[in-house]
């Protein structure tokens, strides 16, 4: 019995392995057969940032101005350590890795309590970064979600302590997982510890950046808040259908390297869209905090917070790049790996979303960018159905807040 065991957890092992390794052969094949949407270009802009820090230029991040956090340097300067490697394979083999690994211990057996849905999660992570398809795995977000990949198994074990850590990890390499953390604090218990971890992690990177090029540790921030509208962005949506009227404009962003709309109140939306988004997300929070209450299900809580806050940092974003739907995949794990009912829907919604991302950027983005109707109404579908998400997730979390609401009365 013992042998067969270990024989289908071999042939399964082997069956991920090799999923994971089409996936990001798939990648790199689609980023080829669209060149001119330039899928892999921001490796070029890590080879640079990597081979200028070899030759002396301060650590991006923490000695010169970046617009990533600190620690998003890391895996870009190991990237280009590999000499014998093209830059793109490296990374590719860095990110293969990462996501092989997560892939492996969604699978592994929870420390003790309630079975998870494992292997259904591992297959829904790599079935999600193939609909993604270049964009999921040749971007630094890639990199974020696959750490918080890791930080669901570290719930799964009961050690919220060290999922704290890798979502705080995570976020000083792209901040999205904040959302994570806001939804971990929200949902378990041990959220002291939990502040504890993150502020420590915090304070050792802000004390390196203090100490080797002052306040630049902090630069990633203000680099953002002077960003346009970007072209796929939820909040653009009404302005592309402007541009195809002739009654607003797109323009490619020297400073910044992003196509961004112009029209008629487009800087007075970007100035209160953070606004939105920090409103949106506490909203989130307080509504994870209410349906805990209940004594409802704390992973099911947190995993339903966690897509609502994802959601709230994509749909209310000035910047809408085709990467940050990697954060919707590892959303979708969450509800597969801590068995959501009625995730269904969710994960239907969630899978068209991606695909639809994909066939905007890279298949059809070069008519994007000359405001064709088919790929302007692509994406306006899937900017469409990231509000439907939004809004079937913030359901059921305040349906969870009601319950809780009910039993104080």
């Amino acid at each position: 019995m013992e042998t067969r065991v270990n024989q289908v957890v071999t042939l399964r092992t082997i069956a991920l392995v090799a999923a994971s390794f089409l996936v990001h052969l798939w990648a790199l094949t689609a980023s080829k057969l669209f060149p001119d949407a330039i899928s892999f270009g921001d490796l070029s802009l890590y080879d640079y940032w990597a081979f200028q820090v070899d030759q002396g230029i301060g650590i991006y991040g923490l000695a010169t101005e970046w617009v990533y956090p600190a620690l998003a340097f890391v895996p870009i300067w190991i990237a280009g350590a590999v000499n014998f490697l093209s830059y793109e394979i490296s990374w590719l083999v860095l990110v293969f890795a990462l996501n092989t690994a997560a892939a492996l211990l969604l699978v592994t057996p929870p420390t003790r309590g309630k079975l998870f849905s494992g292997t259904e999660a591992s297959w829904t992570l790599l079935a999600a970064l193939f609909a993604l398809g270049p964009v999921a795995v040749s971007r630094i977000d890639s990199v974020s979600a696959a750490l918080a990949i890791f930080g669901l198994v570290a719930i799964s074990k009961k050690s919220q302590g060290l999922a704290a850590a890798l979502f705080t990890l995570a976020g000083w390499i792209k901040i999205w997982p904040i959302a994570l953390f806001a939804a971990l604090v929200s949902s378990f218990q041990n959220k002291l510890r939990a502040f504890l971890v993150a502020t420590a992690i915090s304070a050792g990177i802000i004390g390196l950046g203090l100490s080797i090029g002052g306040t630049t540790v902090f630069s990633f921030i203000f680099q953002q808040q002077d960003r346009g509208i970007q072209i796929e962005s939820v909040i653009a949506t009404p302005w592309m259908w402007l541009a195809k009227m002739g009654s607003a404009n797109i323009f490619f962003d020297d400073v910044v390297l992003t196509n961004q709309v112009s029209g008629v109140f487009v800087e007075e939306i970007a100035s209160i869209s953070n606004l939105i988004l920090f409103i949106a997300l506490a909203i989130t929070i307080f509504l994870a905090a209410r349906a805990v209450q209940s004594g409802r299900d704390r992973n099911e809580v947190f995993a339903l917070a966690s897509l609502t806050g994802v959601l709230d940092l994509i749909v209310f974003n000035k910047v809408g790049s085709p990467q940050f739907m990697t954060w919707v995949t590892v959303a979708l794990v969450a509800l597969v790996y801590f068995k959501v009912r009625g995730a269904r829907t969710a994960l239907t919604i969630g899978a068209a979303i991606l695909i639809l991302t994909q066939l905007v950027y890279p298949v059809f983005y070069i008519g994007l960018l000359g405001l064709d109707i088919l790929p302007l109404g692509l994406l306006t579908i899937r900017n469409l159905l990231l509000v439907v998400l939004l809004v079937w997730a913030n359901i059921r979390l305040a349906k969870r807040a009601s319950l809780a609401k009910s039993v104080d009365s």
